[in-house]
């Protein structure tokens, strides 16, 4: 045992020795060796970790510097202007994609229901008759051909009134009234072939948040503090100006992300029916509208306000020299009010999603006056439902009417039935724009 002791420490010993051989020929450079250089490796071995400990106080002072750096950087982008501003356009883009059903389903059903009431100074009596109509479509969609069936029920005053089938097959549009016409007549202009499906609609909403934040990037944003007394609120205000010095580059900015985004070009080419280089074309043709509207307007203020202390939304504020655009968050429904010039529209609106995203109900009220007068004023509610289906029936439209091959005698006959029914006839001003 000592003898294997002995062989060990003699091993040691080679080495360190070695090692001292070795570090005198090459850490050291000729004029090094000729000083007085006494140094070991179990020297080496010491002062390195001395060495480690002396610059432990740098290495933590160092941390800390890049810890304070760090905490200030992300305090001030956090509160800057800019910076509050988008997370502002973003929350409510988000908000809005929340709440949307993807609709992953090869294929939807689902109904509808939509009642209406409403007053008008103009055509009082038109607006009084659809106020008495309530509206039930059952519907079912095959998302993967964009063929759509729906199965239409009106109520006139409590009364059944006129029932309808709504057919597409991802071309064109089919209506079938058998109170007006035996068979399906194929409708001309009026395409109701697309249905569109919640994944397509996060398309748009992620192309206009994209070219929004895009504009917001390019442009001065201003913040201050601002109480809210109406709501006893601290907020916070940030403001985006467009007048003369902007409004072309604002306009250009916005329009192009937006054709630059394929994906979102694509969506609109397919709601409309239409190829991609004639939504782009459109989207050109908007532009000079925008900024005509921008010039018209004048100078422009963009204001959002965000409770100081939780940080959400309250109010987004548009103003502008004779009229603004306010929206206000309460806590179950948004009020709106929109001046422009002497006409004021005031009202709220609810939205409520339940958890899996299959059932959505809206509520909106509005009043329209202009110089203290009403001219008009009215209420919506639209609930509407989604679930998966696992078939779809087509229809057999191989025998339809095409309405614009229709003759004058066939549509002295559709006229005629509707003359007949005195509550369809109150709505032949309608019909005969359709057919």
């Amino acid at each position: 045992m000592k003898d294997t002791e002995n062989k060990i420490k003699e091993f040691v010993k080679r080495v360190e020795d070695r090692t001292n051989d070795a570090l005198d020929d090459s850490l050291m450079d000729e004029d090094a060796k000729g000083e007085n250089f006494n140094v070991n490796y179990t020297d080496i071995v010491k002062n390195s970790a001395k060495a480690r400990f002396s610059k432990l106080p740098w290495l933590i002072a160092i941390f800390l510097i890049l810890i304070i750096a760090i905490t200030f950087c992300l305090n001030f982008f956090s509160n800057n202007p800019k910076t509050i501003f988008t997370q502002t356009v973003d929350g409510l883009f988000d908000y809005l994609k929340s709440n949307i059903n993807e609709n992953v389903y090869d294929i939807t059903d689902g109904n509808i229901t939509f009642d209406l009431n409403m007053t008008s100074l103009n055509d009082k009596e038109l607006y009084d008759e659809l106020s008495k109509i309530s509206f039930n479509a059952d519907y079912v969609k095959d998302n993967s051909s964009s063929m759509s069936f729906i199965d239409l029920k009106t109520t006139y005053d409590g009364n059944d009134f006129i029932s309808a089938n709504i057919y597409g097959d991802g071309n064109d549009t089919y209506v079938y009234v058998p109170t007006i016409y035996e068979k399906y007549i194929k409708l001309g202009s009026n395409k109701l072939s697309y249905f569109v499906s919640g994944n397509d609609i996060k398309v748009l909403l992620d192309g206009l948040n994209q070219a929004v934040d895009k504009v917001i990037a390019d442009e001065k944003i201003l913040g201050s503090k601002e109480n809210i007394d109406s709501k006893n609120i601290k907020s916070y205000k940030t403001v985006l100006t467009i007048d003369k010095n902007n409004r072309n580059r604002i306009s250009e900015t916005f329009i192009n992300t937006l054709k630059a985004n394929e994906e979102f070009v694509s969506v609109l080419a397919k709601m409309k029916g239409v190829n991609n280089s004639s939504i782009k074309t459109s989207l050109d043709n908007y532009l000079k509208r925008l900024k005509d509207e921008f010039e018209k307007k004048g100078k422009i203020n963009i204001s959002l306000f965000i409770d100081n202390k939780t940080k959400e939304f309250i109010q987004a504020k548009f103003e502008w020299k004779n009229g603004y655009i306010n929206l206000i968050k309460e806590e179950d429904k948004y009020t709106f009010s929109i001046k422009d010039d002497d006409v004021l529209t005031s009202g709220d609106f609810t939205f409520v999603v339940n958890d899996n995203k299959t059932k959505y109900t809206y509520n909106f009220n509005y009043q329209t006056k202009e110089n203290n007068k009403i001219l008009s004023s009215g209420n919506f509610d639209l609930k509407y439902t989604a679930k998966k289906k696992d078939n779809f029936d087509r229809v057999d439209v191989s025998d339809s009417l095409d309405l614009k091959n229709i003759s004058e005698l066939e549509k002295l006959a559709i006229y005629a039935k509707i003359l007949a029914d005195p509550n369809l006839s109150k709505f032949l001003p309608i019909i005969q724009k359709v057919v």
